[in-house]
């Protein structure tokens, strides 16, 4: 249909040329002109004229014809005339005075093309040969100058050449006249001068080639060092007694001379104005080696040889009596009768390939070196000895590129029967067998060996009778990994050879090919076809059925979806009315997908239905069920696709899309709507978790490109966003995401759980680098770690730059009023737990884990984008420390700089005022503050200092906020134990009753906090094997005591505030006997026998 209507003004053009007036010159530029650049323009073709004049006039010029590509010109026309009769035309002659142009320049070929999808016509076309003209007659063509660019011939070089000639056909009759001349710096000149008259049968010929070294067919042929080339062809005389003297040349010595001939042969009995039959030989000989590479010396050797004889007979038919070629290694010889219906009486032919050294020998042709040892073949049939016929090639030791072949044979066998008609006419009929066989097949590639095996083998049975289909009863093909099949009949060798039958093809193990198609396949499959195909008519009508068995790629996304059972039906034809897809299915135990439609260039429907029974088989963090319904139709060649679709997935997501789509598919107006829940992306992520629904209201106005989308995508109010990390959990006010072509504005609000609310505004761009240009407001945002802190932020942030790794990250933040509590822990604890490795742990379990950020992974460094840092943190007070007895109030300023994968903090908060209070005591602290270090934890430093009688004491906290440590210091220097002594009770250690023993124990629980350095101190000056101070509900304390006796005896004492105390003895008397006995102050007592054992 695209092609109807240039073709139809082509065919009018010249009748409408004839009426118009011959002086409308303007007018030929804006009607003329236009139409060949807009119906000659194509893809990858451009056309542009220029100084077009005189196309309503018998002579038409042109300065320059331009075709270019989307890399630019690659071809020119200059100066073109042609001086033509527009009249003759019209009586089917195409009469031409003179085509002739100053330049041609094709510089290279042209580009292909991408833009949009270059989709055939739906319809199938008859296929029909072309229709010429009654006759042409071009009186001259002449190019003063051809240029053909290095990329067109791929020789390395440019080629210049001039070209003049001229042509006439009418009638039977004919003459050419051709003459190119190289112009550049090589020599070259090619002559054809042919002629035939149909009433005098005389044939003049005449071809003549000779070039310099390097010249242009010698390169073109890859004849060895492209030497000097020279080839003549001439003749003349009638076809009852013609000679054609060939020779061929290079260097000035002939390499192949001979000559062709035909000559009459009357019969002395026919009548005198009988045609007569006529004789032909044919007798060529020479040294070939010169003309191919060295390797082929021992095929070719010093001579090469090739004749034949035989008579023709004006009835139709031929007699070849004797044909023969002969080389070094090669002898083949042969002879047949062919009748004047086409139908051979007889023929034979035998012939040798094999060395005369025994060597093997390599074949002069293919791409591959090719070598045999020795191959055979004869046939023959004669029809005074009966119908059969056959014919056979035997092959030893072939060699191809790392494949072997120890023995080969292509055999055939059957009949040749003929039959007269009550008219005369001849009825022929063959038959034959034939096969393929190979033995012996070896290849240095084992993923080729594996899928073809050792002895692959064809087969078939065919028949044929003149006027009837073509019948292949039966074709198979088989390896060891699969067999193929077909049957059917061929027809219509005059319409489009149309193919009807079955084909079939079985695969039983395709691991076999897994090597060999680099991926791991697994599995069976087997599937039939009952078809009809007409390949140069376009047509086809197919039924078509396919089944897999737990089928296998590698693939996971795909091998997921193929386990099991696989099932496809396919029902579908094409024809003169365009392409109808008749109900067809795919079907897995995941996927069940349906299709059906009919396409054409007028109207077009097609429709689609697929379930997915969980979409974590896509390998995504999500799950559920996956239902898509989709539609498209179109109205007419001009008409945009119309198209609709709906799916709906996991946890109640829902998208439709609706709109048109150009029928190139290089332009489309379509929406897409929908909405999904938030916690679907709670499977994909664990840095935050989500709740709420999401919608996304989109339009693609254009290319099917990034640059086309336009639309919204929001969140709806009330969803939450929780961040466990830092803590914060926050009720969505407003999340907007604004697309417009390739880039997003965002829109988001939020508040916090913990008080204020946090912002978000800027655009992110889609594609590319990912420019960003982001704002994040801080509005007294609540932030708190119930453990370690309380505070709350205002302030803003900015982000600017390429989220790939070139963004900035810059503001500042101002620190409301901030409570750091250093956390308690139980004097003598036991520490961290140590890590534990989970056996067996269900998936369940491992997903519980990571998202609460249990499971530690190394991750690549290189694959995170890193951000420059430049932030202001500002705190004048109000940042308040407390815990331990500390008790203190500090401020500052901090600039965070450098990257983020580098942070360089600058300054610090710096203490305003402190105390330590202890056993009520209060200790002044002296200095102190709170740094950042590299990744952002802060370290706290607090001195406390006061002095007795006798001593000047330093308590200092340091380390990380999360887990500082208490250090004692003293002038003159003491161990710790003796400096709490003497700070709180002004005595030495020696001289403390047990009960102060149990408040410098309270005391150190409260300094040390989770700390064991100082509580160990005093554990190990005792010579103690445990030291725990514990406190009741009421608040009273006790000091236990413990220390093993022996291996197998421990003891332990507990005394309270109150003077009160609690001996217990354990002894183990055997691996799973312990005998326990305690002991009061009170008076009372206890003992008891316990058994263990571990399982």
């Amino acid at each position: 249909m695209k092609r109807v209507f240039p073709l139809t003004a082509g065919l009018l053009l010249p009748v409408a040329l004839i009426a118009q007036d011959t002086e409308s010159t303007d007018r030929d530029r804006s009607m003329i002109v236009g139409f060949l650049e807009d119906n000659l323009s194509g893809a990858g073709r451009d056309i542009r004229i220029e100084g077009f004049k005189g196309l309503l006039s018998s002579t038409a010029t042109m300065e320059e014809l331009t075709i270019a590509d989307e890399t630019g010109v690659w071809f020119t026309l200059r100066n073109a005339e042609l001086d033509w009769s527009r009249t003759a035309l019209l009586a089917g002659r195409v009469e031409v005075t003179r085509i002739a142009a100053e330049e041609i320049l094709f510089e290279r070929l042209p580009e292909t093309t991408d833009e949009g999808i270059d989709v055939p016509d739906p319809e199938a076309t008859p296929f029909a040969l072309p229709d010429l003209p009654v006759s042409i007659d071009i009186g001259a063509i002449e190019a003063e100058r051809v240029r053909l660019g290095a990329p067109v011939l791929k020789l390395g070089e440019a080629v210049e050449l001039s070209l003049t000639g001229s042509a006439k056909l009418a009638d039977g009759s004919g003459a050419t006249n051709l003459q190119i001349e190289r112009i550049d710096s090589k020599e070259g000149q090619f002559a054809v001068a042919v002629s035939y008259d149909n009433e005098t049968d005389v044939l003049d010929l005449d071809i003549s080639l000779n070039e310099g070294a390097g010249g242009l067919i010698s390169t073109l042929g890859n004849l060895p060092g492209s030497p000097p080339l020279a080839l003549t062809a001439q003749g003349a005389g009638p076809l009852d007694d013609f000679t054609a003297d060939i020779a061929l040349a290079t260097h000035g010595e002939d390499r192949l001379t001979g000559q062709i001939a035909l000559r009459a042969d009357p019969d002395p009995d026919a009548p005198a104005d009988a045609a007569a039959p006529r004789r032909f030989s044919a007798d060529l000989s020479g040294d070939l080696t010169p003309l191919f590479s060295a390797d082929y010396a021992q095929f070719f050797g010093p001579s090469s040889t090739l004749t034949a004889a035989g008579v023709s007979y004006p009835e139709g038919g031929f007699d070849l009596d004797r044909f023969a070629l002969s080389t070094r290694t090669l002898s083949l010889v042969g002879s047949t009768t062919i009748g004047a219906d086409g139908w051979p009486s007889a023929f034979s032919v035998s012939g040798t390939l094999e060395s005369p050294d025994d060597r093997p020998v390599l074949l002069p042709f293919g791409e591959s070196r090719s070598m045999v040892q020795q191959a055979d073949i004869i046939a023959k049939y004669d029809v005074t000895r009966g119908q059969s016929w056959s014919a056979n090639i035997d092959v030893s030791d072939y060699t191809q590129d790392g494949l072997a072949i120890a023995s080969a044979r292509i055999g055939a066998q059957g009949t040749i029967t003929q039959q007269s008609t009550a008219t005369s006419t001849a009825l022929g009929a063959i038959k034959a067998r034939f096969g393929l066989t190979v033995q012996g097949l070896a290849s240095d590639d084992p993923a080729l060996q594996a899928a073809i095996g050792y002895a692959p083998a064809i087969t078939g049975d065919v028949y044929w009778r003149e006027g009837e289909p073509f019948i292949i009863q039966s074709l198979e093909a088989r390896t060891d990994a699969t067999r193929a099949s077909a049957s059917g009949q061929i027809s219509g060798f005059d319409t489009g050879f149309e193919f009807t039958g079955t084909l079939g093809l079985d695969t039983p193990d395709l691991s076999r090919f897994a090597a060999l198609s680099g991926l791991d396949l697994a599995g069976a499959t087997s599937a039939t076809a009952k078809v009809n195909i007409s390949p140069l008519n376009g047509t086809f009508d197919i039924e078509a059925e396919a089944t897999g068995t737990d089928l296998r790629t590698g693939i996971e996304q795909l091998d997921t979806l193929t386990g099991g059972s696989s099932d496809i039906r396919l029902s579908a034809k094409r024809d003169e009315t365009g392409v109808t897809l008749r109900p067809s299915t795919l079907k897995t135990a995941a996927l069940d997908v349906s299709a059906n439609g009919a396409l054409g260039t007028d109207t077009g429907a097609l429709n689609l239905s697929a379930r997915l029974d969980d979409v974590a088989r896509l390998g995504v963090a999500l799950s559920g069920p996956l239902t898509l319904d989709a539609e498209m139709a179109h109205s007419g060649a001009d008409s945009p696709w119309s198209a609709r679709a709906v799916m709906n997935g996991p946890g109640g997501s829902t998208a439709t899309l609706s709109g048109t789509l150009a029928q190139d598919m290089a332009q489309a107006d379509l929406d897409l709507t929908g909405s999904a829940p938030l916690g679907l992306s709670n499977r994909l992520t664990s840095a935050a978790l989500t709740q709420g629904t999401t919608t996304f209201n989109l339009g693609i106005n254009g290319p099917l490109a990034l640059s086309s989308v336009s639309g919204q995508v929001q969140v709806t109010p009330g969803g939450r966003i929780v961040i466990s990390s830092a803590g914060l959990a926050l009720t969505v006010n407003r999340a907007v995401a604004t697309l417009n072509g390739e880039q997003a504005q965002l829109d988001f609000d939020a508040s916090a759980d913990t008080g204020g609310s946090i912002t978000a505004s800027g655009q992110v761009g889609l594609g590319g680098a990912l420019p960003v240009d982001l704002t994040v407001g801080l509005n007294t945002l609540g932030l708190s770690d119930p453990q370690l802190y309380e505070t709350s932020i205002d302030g803003d942030l900015s982000i600017a730059g390429s989220l790939t790794g070139a963004a900035n990250i810059s503001g500042n933040l101002t620190l409301g009023e901030t409570n750091i509590t250093v956390a308690s822990a139980g004097i003598g604890g036991g520490g961290d737990i140590p890590d534990i490795t989970h056996l067996g742990a269900r998936s369940g379990v491992t997903q519980t884990r990571d998202r609460a950020g249990l499971i530690q992974t190394e991750s690549d460094g290189g694959s995170s984008a890193v951000y420059g840092l430049d932030v202001r943190v500002s705190a004048p007070n109000q940042i308040y420390v407390r815990g331990r007895g500390l008790d203190a109030e500090l401020g500052g300023r901090i600039r965070v700089r450098g990257t983020t994968a580098d942070v360089i903090p600058v300054g610090q908060f710096s203490l305003i005022r402190g105390r330590l209070s202890l056993l009520g005591k209060r200790i002044t602290m002296e200095e102190g503050s709170i740094t950042l270090q590299g990744e952002l934890d802060p370290i706290l430093y607090l001195v406390a200092e006061t002095e007795t009688d006798t001593l000047t004491v330093q308590l200092i906290t340091e380390g990380p906020l999360s887990a500082p440590e208490l250090t004692l210091s003293s002038s003159p220097e003491l161990p710790d134990d003796e400096i709490l002594a003497q700070l709180l009770f002004g005595k030495d250690l020696s001289e403390m009753s047990a009960l102060q023993a149990a408040q410098m124990a309270d005391a150190v629980a409260t300094l040390a906090g989770g700390g064991s350095g100082l509580v160990g101190s005093i554990r190990d000056s005792f010579g103690l094997d445990d030291l725990d101070l514990e406190t009741t509900e009421e608040g009273d304390s006790s000091l236990k005591v413990g220390k093993y006796i022996s291996d197998s005896l421990y003891t332990d004492v507990s005394i309270d505030n109150e003077g009160k105390s609690e001996i217990n003895l354990n002894y183990d008397a055997t691996d799973n006997i312990t005998l326990k006995g305690s002991a009061s102050s009170d008076g009372d007592t206890g003992i008891g026998v316990f058994f263990e054992r571990d399982y």
